[in-house]
């Protein structure tokens, strides 16, 4: 099995294929069967890769105006856990000319132009929906995300709910809620990292080649969960506020990595308010920080 391969590609090998692990601006960071270690460092070419096709002496104005009318534009850039094929440079940086077809992808409505999209994650064969036993926990969340996820495409949704030694009496009617509301639309698996209850019901997703990608407010315990597949402090974690309840961003991009088991994983940063593409009501994260530090 080729490195590409390996890293999730299903397709003819070719030379020229390569998979983003992480975007820096108009430079990313590629895995390639080119290099059998490590990263080669590429960049976009911007004249394939702009909100519409550029036509020729088109005025500043009516370029402005398209782009502006384009909702989709978010999906002609290039992102983390997208296969793209490239130009090798094995002097220099190589150049992205091309986004392979996305066989899934999750988005949201963009929170700063309520009209645009803003795709979280792509390419994944798994979303892991996390939601957390403490102040984090809401159904119409939940509700909301898989709504989100019916035109994800190719992926598979499952909500996890982690941190679940903090139930407190009751909250098994909560839990119940949840259950219903899922249905038959997702699976819904109880996790604790901390006590491990739980965990071996992840073991069917841990597969070499697969790529799961974690959505899910701040403080719910993405990275706790990644450090405990890695068996490592993989993720920098920082402990939730006791006075609210609300975490610290411990993820600020997303990032493409590999676990020991050769499974791929997404995190992104937590989400601070959902939206429907389109709807103008908003559901906000009662979990997610405020970054507010009592003196």
């Amino acid at each position: 099995m080729t490195r590409i391969e390996k890293y999730g590609w299903r397709g003819p090998v070719e030379p020229g294929i390569g998979r983003i692990v992480s975007a820096h601006g108009d430079y990313y960071h590629l895995v390639c069967n080119e290099q059998a270690e490590g990263e080669i460092l590429a960049r976009k070419k911007k004249s394939l890769f702009s909100y519409r096709k550029r036509v020729e002496r088109q005025t500043k104005a009516a370029f402005v105006a398209s782009a502006r009318a384009d909702e989709n534009a978010d999906l002609l850039t290039p992102i983390t856990g997208d296969f793209v094929r490239f130009r090798h440079n094995p002097q220099g940086e190589s150049l992205i000319t091309e986004i392979l077809p996305r066989f899934s992808h999750f988005e949201r409505k963009d929170p700063t132009a309520r009209r645009k999209s803003q795709t979280l994650a792509v390419n994944f064969d798994t979303l892991f929906i996390m939601m957390s036993m403490n102040e984090d926990f809401s159904v119409a969340r939940i509700a909301r995300y898989l709504a989100l996820a019916e035109d994800m495409g190719g992926g598979e949704a499952v909500v996890v709910v982690s941190k679940i030694d903090l139930r407190r009496p009751g909250d098994g009617e909560f839990l119940d809620e949840l259950r219903a509301c899922v249905g038959t639309k997702a699976k819904v698996l109880e996790i604790s990292a901390l006590t491990g209850e739980g965990m071996e019901a992840l073991d069917e997703y841990l597969r070499p080649g697969r790529t799961i990608a974690f959505i899910g407010s701040s403080g719910v315990g993405k990275s706790t969960l990644l450090n405990t597949l890695a068996g490592e402090q993989w993720a920098m974690t920082q402990e939730i506020q006791q006075w609210s309840g609300k975490g610290r961003h411990t993820t600020t991009s997303r990032e493409l990595s590999m676990l020991p088991c050769g499974t791929m994983v997404i995190d992104t940063p937590g989400i601070r308010e959902i939206g429907m593409i389109g709807e103008r009501d908003e559901i906000r994260a009662k979990g997610t920080c405020s970054h507010r530090w009592r003196k």
